[in-house]
């Protein structure tokens, strides 16, 4: 009865698919029926399938007996059923999407990578639908230096593209009924485990999924180049929280750290580590021999030998020395394999009739939208994959490390699917631009909103609001959108944002926007002042120095001079030095974030940013205190004006720190 029960509720939800028409493929032909043809096709197939035992699937390849089946059932409801629109059956479908024809393929994209061969570096592509290849080709070097050419051996990098297998991973354990898609994500974590949450509404994998849980973007430690920081998913997650700066399922921010929290649901769901998990359940059943997932690679010591044969290089073909970082939050995107099994991956995804998932309405509610651009009812994602709107809708991801890129996509409609991989980071002729010749131009129009935008700055929500790269959520976006960007302007909600595929631009007031600009500027005007005023105080001590040695004949000591200013003299320098000193740490710090080495010495460096900006503020009451003193001392008005303006700047010191969080070292 239980197992009745349970394949009853498969059979509803398998019932309920909303698109219009559904295709499926007997031998070398594609039929498309309409809906309820589809649905009660299936119903009657899943009845015969309990019945039988055996289960019968319509797509290519199958046995012989389940295509006559299903010939046999669409044939009869067509022509008894009146509410059957009419069946509609194709040849087999010699073109592409784009409209090239498959045979050209080759051709094409060979002539592709000739037009742009003096800014490539290695690529790898390979294009297939439900049934065969229908491409698989290597171009360029993985070392261009010394000539070494990109082979079927060759490794590279997914980048983010490794959050397919946490969505897949997820579904998985969603069809085995171990955890639910709309349930609060608390149930599978520890007691205490998200202490950074700031809204009491409930937070599920979907939030995660859809990039909308509302964690602001978290900077430190994702790349760290030292072996030491390798430890546990469990601790990178807990060592840098951060903030939930938005409540779940309002604004869209692109998530490493929540993907890897969706990687760790996984491992506590499942009992085994991540990568123990995608091993065993994605790889291996796929026979994907040559991919590795943890952050050292050590997961597989063959691809991690041939990742360091692997060079590096920017759009423009310039070397990228030391390409290798280990990504902490590794489910985010540290997965590295062959083309061959990237494009296995990627394959599986397609078809349909792989180890994957089991059952049909898994698949249907893994591509069914899931998060939508703003109130159009155009989907952006799909339980982690993203829309992309070429000439045809795809489903997919792209990646970029430090030093590679990838693209993974899927036209399920005309079941069509491409890979692309480089030793580049950034790159998009491959990525962006060569898939146009297989899924028909990228239609952007298709997205863009024509409404009225209201005037005003727009900053992206990818950014840090709280803490000390607080300054980061100075980016503001263009409002007119870049040719990558989709976007629709959505005005109806609490706030108004466009609302982009991996994160909204949010609107902000101008006079905000000028004011932290300013803050920001007149703080390095500080700087120049401070080291001016350094620069010209020492080049009149030793002036004056020399003159006084002169008239003594040569016995007086440096620094014996003494006048009635000399203390705010001394205040002045030691003002000067102290806003040097908070600019020396804020380079080190910009330095070590860029070159993704600032390990744990942030925590440091921010506190003496504290330290400095109390030293600052005591030093600025000080000397407004001292200019103006009546005590019978005379101070011409030129040196009051340069005391005032010391202080002023002494205090837009500590207004920078205060306001940017430059003192929170514990907030990073």
């Amino acid at each position: 009865m239980k197992r009745k029960t349970k394949w009853t509720k498969r059979l509803v939800q398998h019932c309920t698919n909303n698109s219009e028409y559904s295709t499926c493929y007997l031998r070398q032909y594609r039929v498309v029926v309409s809906q309820q043809c589809h649905r009660i096709a299936s119903f009657l197939r899943l009845v015969l399938s309990q019945i039988s035992g055996t289960v019968f699937h319509c797509y290519l390849g199958n046995t012989v007996l389940g295509c006559c089946l299903t010939a046999v059932v669409i044939t009869m409801l067509a022509v008894l059923s009146p509410m059957i629109q009419q069946t509609k059956v194709y040849a087999a479908e010699q073109t592409l999407p784009s409209g090239l024809e498959k045979a050209q393929l080759e051709d094409k994209i060979d002539a592709y990578v000739t037009e742009h061969q003096d800014t490539t570096a290695g690529m790898a592509v390979a294009v297939f639908d439900n049934a065969d290849e229908l491409l698989k080709k290597y171009y360029g070097n993985v070392d261009v230096e010394n000539q070494i050419a990109v082979t079927q051996d060759s490794v590279f990098e997914w980048g983010s593209t490794t959050k397919l297998l946490v969505w897949v991973s997820v579904m998985q354990l969603y069809e085995q009924g171990k955890l639910e898609l709309d349930s609060d994500i608390r149930n599978y974590l520890p007691e205490g485990f998200l202490t950074n949450l700031s809204y009491d509404t409930p937070l599920t994998m979907l939030n995660l999924m859809n990039h909308n849980a509302g964690f602001q973007e978290c900077y430190v430690d994702l790349m760290v180049t030292d072996a030491e920081y390798i430890t546990s998913l469990e601790e990178a997650l807990r060592k840098h929280k951060p903030a939930q700066i938005y409540e779940p399922g309002t604004v869209t921010a692109y998530s490493n750290w929540g993907v890897a929290l969706a990687g760790y649901i996984v491992e506590r769901v499942s009992g085994m580590s991540f990568s123990e998990y995608v091993h065993e359940n994605i790889f291996e059943p796929l026979q994907m021999e040559h991919s590795a997932v943890y952050m050292d690679l050590s997961d597989n010591e063959w691809v991690r030998q041939k990742r360091a044969e692997l060079q590096c290089y920017t759009t423009e073909r310039d070397l990228i020395p030391g390409c290798f970082y280990y990504i902490t939050l590794y489910p985010a995107g540290m997965c590295t394999s062959t083309l061959d099994d990237f494009e296995t991956f990627a394959a599986a995804l397609l078809r349909e009739d792989t180890a994957l998932l089991k059952y049909p309405e898994t698949w249907a509610e893994l591509f069914s939208p899931s998060a939508y651009f703003g109130e159009s009812g155009i989907a952006s994602n799909c339980h982690g994959f993203w829309t992309v709107p070429f000439g045809v809708l795809t489903v997919g991801h792209g990646g970029n490390t430090a030093g590679c890129s990838s693209y993974l996509l899927l036209d399920r409609e005309n079941q069509i699917g491409a890979v692309v991989m480089t030793n580049q980071s950034g790159e998009k002729i491959y990525n962006r631009g060569m898939m146009e010749l297989v899924f028909g131009k990228y239609e952007r129009s298709n997205y863009t909103d024509d409404n009225e935008i209201p005037p005003g700055g727009f900053r992206t929500a990818r950014t840090v609001r709280r803490g000390p790269f607080k300054v980061m959520s100075l980016s503001y976006g263009n409002v007119d959108g870049d040719e990558d960007q989709l976007w629709i302007f959505d005005g109806s909600g609490k706030r108004n944002k466009i609302v982009y595929s991996y994160e909204d631009q949010i609107q902000t007031s101008l006079p905000l926007f000028l004011m932290e600009v300013g803050v920001l500027f007149l703080w390095i005007v500080a700087f120049g002042f401070s080291a001016v005023s350094l620069l010209a105080r020492g080049i009149m001590r030793l002036i004056r120095h020399f003159r006084k040695r002169s008239a003594a004949g040569g016995r007086t000591k440096l620094g014996r001079h003494c006048t009635n200013s000399d203390a705010l003299g001394r205040w002045s320098t030691a003002a000067a030095v102290l806003q040097l000193t908070a600019l020396l740490f804020l380079i080190l710090i910009i330095h070590n974030v860029s070159a993704y080495a600032l390990g744990d010495t942030y925590i440091w460096m921010f506190a003496v940013l504290g330290v400095l900006a109390l030293a600052m503020g005591a030093l600025c009451v000080y000397g407004l205190v001292h200019n103006n003193k009546t005590d019978g001392q005379y101070l011409k008005k030129r040196q009051k004006v340069f005391n005032n303006v010391t202080a002023f700047f002494l205090l837009v010191a500590v207004v920078n720190v205060l306001y940017w969080n430059l003192f929170m070292f514990w907030e990073v």
